[in-house]
């Protein structure tokens, strides 16, 4: 058109400078025209056979045209259909978000978008329970390259923790792996795998990653190591593996919060002595009266002469805490296995005043009933019967 225009131009100006006519002999006719009127019929007919080309080329180009316009009509519905899936599965409205992926499942121009609206799609379904959609969509899932099945083992590992089944849930934890190791969520899965099968060291590993990927809090890390440890020491089954155990151990978590946990293990395996020494290195330094228990139950299985030299020990815990109702009890306890009755029911009724203990009174009632003191024994078992028939209205 640009060409055109340029050459009209150049013949009207060259017209005003060269008039004349123009002859055109038909047959035996001869026909005259002006010049300046010759040009604008010659112009005019190309501008109008130029309108003619371009309608003609439209009408043949047509089908391509709708052809162009259809495919990119299709595009638009699939990323519609695509973002309204996401949405509605992350509002919580899945059955809306498997009739949405379906829909791009559908169309000819989701191919580019399949392998996420096949997650979209078995993902709503899982979360509607739906098992034998889901199974059809991670059938689907499970044509696509490798790479991609790593969320279809993600499901497949999650939907069986669900359902206990711990051979298919390590199955597809295992496959996961081998795609993305130390993919947040697959350490999260796995974490809670080795929970279930009670597998402390797993549980160990897999907190390490999540708390060096700062996707786990500090209170949860704290949780799960403490589960872990005393895991391992449920599973020691003779000195040796409670050995190995104590080993796996930080020194801080076995003087601290396991140090009790330690000790009833210590009982739980015959290992008296080793019971006591623990103790009495550890309460002087802690005040843990939880450990006073396991004190007086591991005494029981000494000599006469251990379990002497065990009460001057405790003794001198009381003198430097003699308000202590904790090691009160726990010198009446062994003043009442020496058959030391006169110190047993002096030392529990001062653990009385320092504070009401139901265990305390049924002690000393035995102590007093051993002092041929039965009437003062009763008044002690009522007293009891008093407190757990209050305990019960509340």
């Amino acid at each position: 058109m640009i060409g055109l225009f340029v050459v009209a131009v150049a013949v009207v100006l060259g017209a005003k400078y060269y008039c004349g006519d123009v002859y055109i002999v038909v047959e035996q006719t001869l026909v005259r025209i002006n010049l300046q009127f010759f040009i604008g019929i010659i112009l005019l007919a190309v501008v109008l056979l130029n309108i003619l080309l371009r309608i003609v080329m439209g009408f043949v180009h047509l089908p391509g045209h709708w052809q162009h316009w259809r495919v990119n009509h299709q595009r638009h519905q699939v990323e519609t259909a695509l973002n309204h899936a996401g949405l509605a599965y992350f509002e919580g409205r899945f059955q809306f978000a498997a009739r949405e992926a379906e829909r791009v499942l559908r169309n000819k121009q989701g191919q580019h978008s399949r392998a996420l609206a096949l997650l979209l799609a078995a993902h709503s379904a899982d979360q509607m329970d739906d098992i034998t959609t889901r199974d059809r969509y991670l059938n689907d899932i499970a044509k696509l390259p490798e790479k991609q099945q790593l969320s279809r083992y993600l499901l497949l590992a999650q939907s069986a923790l669900a359902q206990h089944n711990s051979q298919q849930a390590k199955n597809a934890l295992d496959a996961a792996a081998k795609i993305s190791p130390n993919l947040t969520r697959l350490v999260k899965l796995q974490l809670r795998y080795d929970r279930e099968q009670h597998n402390a060291q797993g549980v160990l590993q897999q907190i390490d990653k999540l708390i060096r990927a700062g996707a786990l809090s500090d209170s949860e890390y704290q949780q799960y190591r403490y589960w872990a440890y005393r895991q391992l020491l449920a599973e020691a089954k003779d000195p040796a593996e409670l050995k190995n155990s104590l080993s796996t151990i930080p020194v801080d978590e076995r003087e601290s919060a396991l140090s009790v946990d330690i000790v009833e293990k210590y009982l739980q395996l015959g290992m008296y002595t080793q019971a006591l020494k623990w103790i009495k290195k550890y309460y002087p330094r802690t005040h843990d009266a939880a450990l006073l228990p396991a004190f007086n139950q591991a005494n029981q299985y000494l000599s006469a002469k251990e379990q002497q030299k065990n009460m001057v020990t405790a003794d001198k815990w009381l003198q430097q805490r003699p308000q202590d109702p904790d090691l009160l009890l726990l010198m009446g306890q062994l003043s009442y296995q020496q058959q030391l009755w006169g110190k047993a029911r002096s030392y529990l009724e001062a653990s009385l005043q320092s504070g009401n203990n139901n265990a305390t009174r049924l002690l000393l009632a035995k102590v007093l009933e051993q002092s041929g003191q039965s009437e003062a024994a009763e008044q002690q078992r009522s007293q009891i019967l008093a407190t757990i028939s209050n305990d019960d209205e509340l």
